[in-house]
């Protein structure tokens, strides 16, 4: 079975509890007295009762409640008011939660059920029930012996029921075996105290558990299956039934071990299917940087391992490979993603007034500084700052920028106060920054402080599968901001920039797009609608190469081939005897289009 066939049957997909619940709702209020909510449950085969009191929950009374006063060697129900043992606060919930968060709530609560509330009115509760009849649909265990619970606490028949109360209450199971020597003969449950103790009338601590126990004992072997047996408890409106072996007792699976069972389940498939949802993303992109190369992929593993930690990085790739792309990627996928990013080009701003830019100044410190600013340093104080172009700074900023980097304090130009900053330091360069420091060029201390993690971005032509998927994103991106229908890439256009250099890498690629679409009037953006930069280096793949052409192409002979191919100029360039960039730049150049 592949992934996708198991989570399409899971419970993954958005249930709310509102589709299950159910909204026949027994309420009563707190001043009733235990014994006669203890008859109302009992009369209405329910485990629970909401208690309102002004139309309000105040609370809800349990089979669970009733137990622990039994162990309490409680007697007097009848005297007792529900609010004495009722729980509270209670958790409620939405009917717009999902199932598989409401089963959470459940399990990590230890509750078995949950009332609806909508704008704090009740309209509904769901019980354990309600999931199972839902879940077991879902779940593929093969059988019982999958999830049961081994832990099973046996009395013998003659015990009191103050005894097992306080067994039940101690190990905090819900149920307890009744046994003869070794043979089961009967279980006892929360709800056989609730509706039996009650109906008796009796201490506790004189009704044995042969006077209250349920038998015969519905019972499986450890190879029944889960299905199977969630169907059983539904039509004879139990909650557990007992595993047995050689009539021996070796378990029990109750709706709570089924329901254990899901959530644990549906966690690992959420998990899987997050995994998988990653994996398919990571194919052709990943926070916003395309690429599906076997070096793309391995990038975007590298993002995700230095997100989690606060450590510098240093960027290097070429001009226009997308080094601020991936810095932001870093950023935003660390847990710092609703701090500050900033952002800062070194090599655009001359040294003075870089000082200024990164550190701030205060009131005076020079000609037109008329008040105190903050340095981008300050502005991503508990985030990240990206010094783009690290590799063009003078000597002297380096020398400042290594103490700020090794104290985690800053001065203001013209200021003496100390002030504490707690960034993330990401650059980027186009240059070899080991090169620099071996020259002389660049501080090797301030290297080692900026480069911990070092991040190789290839350049365009070493990764040439990606051509295509960055083409038609960038085309999308071109279109949507120009307002135009659809265009496509023809193959021939594909084929041309596979071929290509790009040496201004993805910028580059995204300018010749524009470019193109200017001169592009259809639907199909050929590719003589490209710059001619890019036709004339292309060296075609095909036959007649430049050296084999015997004459030079004229206006008469091109119009006539292009008739005779319809318009194809790919045929066209083969009858010609030249290649197809040579057709192209001829047309350019001549103005003649194809009918």
């Amino acid at each position: 079975m592949d992934v996708f066939d198991n989570l399409t049957g899971s419970l993954w997909v958005p249930l709310t509890v509102g589709s299950v619940m159910s909204k026949d709702v027994i309420t009563v209020c707190s001043d009733e007295t235990v014994a006669s909510a203890a008859k109302i449950m009992s009369d209405n085969s329910v485990s629970c009762i909401v208690v309102a009191d002004n139309g309000s929950v105040a609370g809800i009374l349990t089979e669970t409640d009733f137990l622990k006063r039994v162990a309490a060697k409680e007697k007097d129900f009848d005297r007792i008011k529900v609010r004495e043992i009722m729980s509270c606060p209670v958790e409620s919930i939405s009917p717009n939660l999902s199932v598989f968060d409401a089963i959470r709530i459940m399990e990590d609560k230890h509750i078995k059920r949950l009332p609806i509330l909508e704008k704090k009115r009740l309209v509904g509760i769901v019980t354990q029930t309600d999931m199972v009849r839902v879940v077991t649909f879902y779940g593929r265990w093969k059988d019982v012996e999958e999830i049961m619970s081994r832990d099973v606490a046996g009395i013998q028949s003659k015990a009191t029921i103050v005894e097992a109360a306080e067994v039940m209450t101690r190990r905090k199971i819900s149920c307890i075996v009744v046994l003869e020597g070794d043979e089961v003969v009967g279980v006892v449950t929360e709800r056989d105290l609730l509706e039996r103790v009650v109906a008796l009338q009796k201490d506790p601590g004189q009704i044995k558990m042969e006077e209250v126990m349920s038998s015969p004992v519905a019972t499986v072997s450890p190879d029944y299956s889960v299905f199977s047996s969630s169907r059983i408890m539904e039509k004879m409106g139990i909650r557990r039934l007992v595993i047995t072996e050689d009539k021996r007792p070796c378990g029990i699976i109750s709706q709570t071990d089924i329901l254990r069972a899901t959530k644990k389940k549906l966690q690992m498939e959420t998990a899987e299917l997050s995994d998988l949802r990653r994996r398919l993303k990571t194919e052709q992109s990943f926070a916003g940087i395309v690429g599906r190369d076997a070096k793309m992929l391995e990038l975007f593993d590298t993002i995700r391992e230095v997100a989690e930690v606060n450590i510098p990085v240093l960027i290097q790739g070429e001009s226009g490979t997308g080094k601020e792309l991936v810095a932001a990627a870093i950023h935003n996928e660390g847990h710092g993603t609703d701090k500050p990013f900033v952002p800062v080009n070194c090599g655009a701003l001359p040294e003075g007034i870089l000082e200024s830019e990164l550190f701030g100044h205060v009131k005076g410190a020079f000609t037109g500084a008329i008040q105190d600013r903050k340095g981008r340093f300050e502005l991503a104080d508990g985030g990240t700052i990206f010094l783009d172009e690290i590799g063009d700074i003078p000597a002297a900023m380096q020398v400042k920028l290594l103490r700020v980097l090794e104290e985690g304090t800053l001065t203001r130009v013209g200021g003496e106060e100390s002030i504490k900053v707690d960034v993330r330091v990401i650059s980027a360069t186009n240059k070899n920054l080991a090169e620099e420091v071996a020259a002389g060029r660049f501080r090797e201390d301030l290297f080692y402080r900026l480069c911990v993690v070092p991040v190789y971005l290839p350049p365009l032509r070493e990764r040439r599968n990606d051509i295509p998927l960055l083409a038609e994103r960038l085309l999308k991106k071109a279109l949507t901001e120009v307002g135009r229908e659809d265009v496509v890439l023809s193959p021939e256009t594909v084929g041309v920039m596979m071929d290509y250099e790009w040496p201004g890498n993805v910028r580059e690629l995204e300018n010749a797009l524009r470019y193109a679409l200017v001169k592009c009037r259809d639907n199909l953006l050929l590719p003589e609608y490209l710059p001619l930069k890019i036709l004339e280096t292309y060296v075609p793949s095909q036959a007649y190469p430049r050296k084999q052409r015997k004459r030079k192409l004229d206006a008469e002979s091109v119009w006539r081939t292009l008739e005779e191919t319809s318009g194809n100029k790919v045929e066209a360039a083969v009858r010609l005897g030249v290649s197809r960039a040579t057709l192209y730049r001829f047309l350019q150049e001549s103005k003649i289009t194809s009918k």
